[in-house]
């Protein structure tokens, strides 16, 4: 259990943005956005199929378009995409790390 101590008053104007309290890894989505990245370009590298290079791109583009309209990434696309990808990759193989990680990063 934590304590968090705001040393006055709790109210919107020190909470933040529409009242939220963000607690916890501030720069998870400038992370995910370079894994997916990393993704894509590690597919292409290994001459992935073609469709598995297009989900990576629609996965990097959503999170880029994501973090600049400040919302959350739409979960069943993320969710495709990553299927997508990481279907038929070799366990310990460099992308399925990398999936693994953005999906870990986006759930937590």
């Amino acid at each position: 259990m934590g304590t968090f101590n705001f040393n006055e008053k709790v109210t919107a104007g020190i909470i933040g943005d529409n009242g939220t309290i963000n607690i916890g890894q501030q720069e998870g989505a400038a992370q995910t956005l370079r894994l997916a990245a990393e993704l894509a370009q590690w597919l292409r590298e290994q001459d992935a199929d073609p469709g598995r290079i297009r989900a990576a791109d629609e996965l990097h583009g959503e999170l880029d378009r994501a973090a600049q309209q400040g919302r959350p990434a739409e979960p069943g696309l993320i969710r495709r995409s990553l299927e997508t990808i990481t279907l038929g990759l070799g366990a310990g193989s460099g992308g399925l790390a990398l999936a693994q990680e953005i999906s870990r990063l986006l759930t937590n």
